[in-house]
This record gives structure tokens, C-alpha cells and sequence, in this order.
């Protein structure tokens, strides 16, 4: 009998081009918001602000005023990166105890912590915390806004205003969140009609009370969200409904500015933020690799396929096991990124066989703080909902900035009178006290955000980023790899299938040649094959802008099963 044969999706986007300037979004009307300011003469960071705010509005499953960002943004004029950490830290009032955990060992939530009462670390009105986002960008247009303030979100606003028609991405989420958005009245108000159904496609949804929010923030500054009128609203009604954010949280809420942090590879600089992010574990899993001709073995290879594996699981389990709140406890991200350390456990790697059972390397003799020891992070394969922007304007300055609500609608909870859907930041803590990953107040969330800008030779190359839990980190490592070794244009670096592993279960996409499957396992790999479609992204969901040195030329490309767009503007 002859090899089975079955049909498969093959669904693919054009790279966009331009000479000008370039934004990459996950919604085409956040793109074009984007797109318009550098029309009207804007520069990377006012198309940041304005696709920012747009697409909270227009996918407000994934983003908006009541998530946290982190943004890379560099400088054509005087060479400088600029990483800002908008992230949380859980409230004051909150209790390691604070969440009832079901009997025997059942799992909930992006991370598998231990299943608590009602779901209420993952969803509700205790699972939020302070909203970082709006600080973030607004201490980025402080800095480098060139259009003023009002005019950036004014897409934003007109887009709540006005509403806009349902598309089938956005539909479907809707559709799978329904029983969540059910469960409170405020979100059940906002995001279901009025008979009772989802929204559907053509339909227009209109969010008047958060283009008002929206409008405050555009005539008072992101501070409203902190010590004004949107600040005491949010307070009020954690009140009402015995949430924990306080003034006093809010108005004690800091946006980061962390140092840059560069690392090489190849002919290749990444620079990133280590502290709170996923940038050290795709630093990590680079160096790993560095050490092999990858290009030499091809894309299409077995033995490619097989390094990426090894390297990437090296460097996920050396996350889970070491890397933390900086602030809570000794954390050794001079050590994970060290390229002396990889060298260590790149000489674990059998170039034959497959290592599924891997254990955490020792990061902390390469680390100039010295010797210490954390409680081990734990947790499952997760996804989130998350978006991702880049830009990079005519005068070459370039933005990476990823923005998440946690899971997707956040804690499911919108708060009266703003429109805002609230994060589920407690979804990040165990629930179990007595670790140092467990809930606690003051405790800062560690993202797997990953935003990069890449440079070669000091000269700006790209801007890549993704949304998808755990998973942005091995996305954005195979999009490096990608571009670095293999010479792919950024739409096919997007496309290429991938892989993901954090520990003896390695995923991979059913785009990959059964010969390469077949040879993995024959490795000893342990897969687990999975479904590349429009419902079903097991791999997150990059973006990014290339720069052609020689031609200026820009080129953006975008993740292929859904709507995300790349719009060039010469």
C-alpha cells in the first residue's frame, strides 16, 4: 500500500513593502491607525501609541488599557535602546492564602497551578492587578512622541465611537468566551448583545463607555488611569465587588525603565530587556545553537530540526527552574545569558539522540552576583491572549512592544462607566503559598514577552515580537533563526512551521515533512504532533519589520492564520 495522503491547510500572506515606513498589527484597523500617523508625519512611537489603543478596542480580548506592555524602542538619531517594563505587581491588600484550592490535584488556568474555588486566581474581580499599559505609552510618548498626544488616539476613539464590524477572527473569540463574559453583568453588557447572542460576523460593535475613558485619557493623560477620574472609577468598583486594587495601588504604580541588554549571534545583535520578560531564554536557546552549522544542515533537515529541539528545551527548563522576580529573590540572568554558560550545556547536547529528560543546568558559577538558590518555578504549556506591534518609521527608528490582558478577557471582568476589561495578573502567581512563585503582595509578574530589535554591524536590521504565552519565546527564537541562519525574508521567516518544547513532550507542527518527524523519532524525540489552522495556534503568533541595508527598503511580515496586517507608507 502505498504512504497515506490527507489535504492540509496551506494558507499563506504576501510581504509587504515600502520604502518609507512600516507597522505590523493583529487587527488591519489597528494597523491602519498606525499607518496614518506616519502619514501625517508621526515616527515610530506615535504609530506605537495610536496601534496601541486601537486594537484594545478592536480585539479587546487581547489587549488594551487594562493589560501591561513592555516595549524596545531604538533610536535612528543618536543609536540608543530603550526598554520599558509596563508590567504588575499584585495588590496590596492580597494574601498568599487568599484563594480556597480544590481537594486532590486539579489544574486551572494558563500555568496549571492547583484549581482553586470558583476559578477566582484566573478569573473575576480578585485575579486583577494595576493596569500597566497606559503608563508605559505614555512615558514613551513623553520621550519620543513627535504628533501631539490627542491626535494619537484619536483612532482609538472613533473606533469606540463609531464601532466597528465584526470580523471572523474576532467573532470566534467572542464565540469561545462566551460562558466567561456570561458570568458578569458589566462584561455581559459590553460584549454580548442585547438578545443574548455573541457577536457575529458584520456585526457592529460599539463601546461608548470606553471611547469616554478613552477620551479622558486623551484630554488628561495616562495619569487619569492612575490618580484621576479613571483611577477613582476602577477603585470604586473593586470596591463594589470586593476587588482588591486600591487608590493606593494605582497611584503607587511605576513604569520600568530597564537597561538594554544586547546579545550576539551570529553576524546579529539581539537587544531586549532580562529582567520580567522572555528575552533571556531566547537569548539563552541562541547561544545554545550558537555553536552549530545550522545553516549547513538546512531548514528542511532532521538535524536542524533536532539542535533547534535541544537547545530550545535547554533553555525553557533552565527558565522554569531559575529565573523569577529579580526583586523577590537572587535570579542569575547574568548567568543564563552568559555564552560561557551555554557553551556548558550545548555540550550536553547529543548531535544523535534525543535528551527529552533534561534536567535544569547551573547557571550561578557564571553569574557575577555569586552563588544562590530560588524556589523552582512550576506550571504547564499555556497560551494568552496577546498582541504584538512593531513599526519602524522613515527615519529609521524602530518599535517593538508586545501588550497582554493575561488570558484572554483577562479576568473576564469590565469595570462601570470605563469599558475597561481588567488583566488577570494573579494567573501568573501559585495559588499554593510558600514559594517564592506564589501569590504575595507587592509581587511582579515574570512575562515571556519577548520583544527584540535586531541590529547588524550597529546598523538597525529588525523589529520582531509575538503574542502566545510560553510560546512567544520559542516563536521568536525560530524567527531569529529563521532570518540569522537560514536567510529567510520576514514574511517566510513568520510562516515557517515551528516547534516547542519545555521538556521531554515535544510539540510540532504538521507542516513539518513526515520524513523529519519520522527521523526526530527514530532521535528519540517525543512528539506531539499539531494542527497549523485559523482556530487552532499551538505556536503563537509573530510579526516583525525587516530593513534591507542596502536598499532602505522595508519589509513586513505577519502571522498567516489570522487577521494581522503589515501596512508599508512610502
Amino acid at each position: 500500500m502505498g504512504t497515506e495522503s490527507r489535504s492540509r491547510w496551506i494558507i499563506e500572506k504576501t510581504e509587504a513593502m515600502a520604502m518609507g515606513g512600516m507597522v505590523t498589527a493583529m487587527q488591519p484597523l489597528a494597523a491602519e491607525a498606525g499607518a496614518e500617523m506616519l502619514r501625517r508625519g508621526g515616527n515610530a512611537i506615535d504609530a506605537a501609541v495610536a496601534i496601541a489603543f486601537a486594537v484594545g478596542v478592536v480585539e479587546p480580548f487581547m489587549s488594551g488599557i487594562g493589560g501591561i506592555a513592555f516595549l524596545v524602542y531604538r533610536d535612528s538619531a543618536t543609536g540608543e535602546t530603550l526598554c520599558l517594563d509596563g508590567s504588575t505587581a499584585l495588590p496590596a491588600a492580597i494574601r498568599p492564602d487568599l484563594f480556597e484550592l480544590l481537594p486532590g490535584d486539579q489544574r486551572q488556568g494558563m500555568y496549571g497551578w492547583r484549581a482553586t474555588k470558583g476559578d477566582a486566581n484566573n478569573t473575576g474581580w480578585l485575579a486583577p492587578a494595576v493596569p500597566g499599559m497606559p503608563a508605559l505609552i505614555g512615558e514613551a510618548h513623553r520621550r519620543y512622541g513627535r504628533l501631539p498626544w490627542r491626535e494619537t488616539l484619536a483612532p482609538a476613539i472613533q473606533l469606540a465611537t463609531a464601532g466597528f464590524a465584526v470580523n471572523q477572527y474576532v467573532a470566534m473569540m467572542f464565540a469561545s468566551s462566551y460562558d466567561l463574559l456570561a458570568r458578569f453583568p458589566e462584561s455581559r453588557r459590553t460584549f454580548i448583545k442585547p438578545s443574548g447572542a455573541p457577536y457575529a460576523v458584520g456585526d457592529r460593535l460599539i463601546q461608548p463607555d470606553l471611547a469616554h475613558t478613552l477620551t479622558l485619557i486623551a484630554e488628561e493623560g495616562p495619569e487619569t488611569v492612575y490618580r484621576g477620574t479613571v483611577a477613582r472609577l476602577i477603585a470604586e468598583d473593586m470596591q463594589r465587588q470586593g476587588g482588591l486594587i486600591a487608590e493606593t495601588d494605582l497611584a503607587n504604580h511605576q513604569t520600568l525603565a530597564r537597561q538594554a541588554h544586547t546579545a550576539t549571534y551570529r553576524d546579529t545583535q539581539l537587544v531586549g530587556q532580562l529582567e520580567s520578560s522572555g528575552c533571556p531564554t531566547v537569548m539563552e536557546a541562541l547561544n545554545i545553537l550558537a555553536g552549530f552549522d545550522l545553516a549547513g544542515c538546512g531548514f528542511d533537515s532532521t538535524k536542524a530540526t533536532h539542535l533547534k529541539t535541544e537547545a530550545l528545551r535547554r533553555a525553557m527548563v533552565d527558565r522554569l527552574r531559575h529565573l523569577g522576580d529579580p526583586d523577590l529573590a537572587p535570579t542569575p540572568l547574568a548567568g543564563i545569558v552568559s555564552p560561557d554558560y551555554a557553551a556548558s550545556q550545548r555540550a550536553t547536547i547529543d548531535l544523535e539522540r534525543a535528551t527529552p529528560a533534561i534536567q535544569p543546568g547551573d547557571p550561578w558559577p557564571f553569574d557575577p552576583s555569586g552563588n544562590g538558590q530560588r524556589a523552582a518555578r512550576s506550571g504547564n504549556p499555556n497560551d494568552s491572549q496577546t498582541t504584538h506591534i512593531n513599526v519602524v518609521d522613515r527615519d529609521g527608528n524602530m518599535v517593538s512592544l508586545t501588550s497582554t490582558l493575561g488570558g484572554g478577557f483577562g479576568a473576564g471582568v469590565v469595570v462601570a462607566g470605563t469599558g475597561i476589561v481588567l488583566n488577570n495578573a494573579v494567573t501568573w502567581f501559585d495559588p499554593v503559598p510558600g514559594a517564592v512563585t506564589s501569590i504575595g503582595p507587592g509581587k511582579r509578574v515574570m512575562s515571556a514577552a519577548s520583544p527584540l530589535i535586531l541590529l547588524r554591524d550597529g546598523h538597525p536590521y529588525a523589529a520582531i515580537g509575538s503574542p502566545g504565552g510560553r510560546r512567544v519565546i520559542s516563536a521568536v527564537y525560530q524567527m531569529v533563526v529563521n532570518l540569522v541562519d537560514f536567510g529567510m525574508g520576514m514574511q517566510d521567516a513568520v510562516s515557517a512551521p515551528r516547534i516547542h518544547s519545555e521538556g521531554p513532550i515535544t510539540e510540532i507542527a504538521d507542516r513539518y515533512s513526515p520524513t523529519i518527524v519520522t527521523g526526530l523519532e527514530q532521535m528519540g524525540h517525543q512528539l506531539l504532533q499539531r494542527e497549523d489552522s485559523l482556530a487552532e495556534m499551538h505556536f503563537a503568533r509573530p510579526s516583525g519589520i525587516a530593513i534591507d541595508r542596502a536598499t532602505g527598503q522595508r519589509h513586513g511580515g505577519v502571522f498567516q492564520f489570522t487577521p494581522a496586517t503589515a501596512i508599508g507608507v512610502d
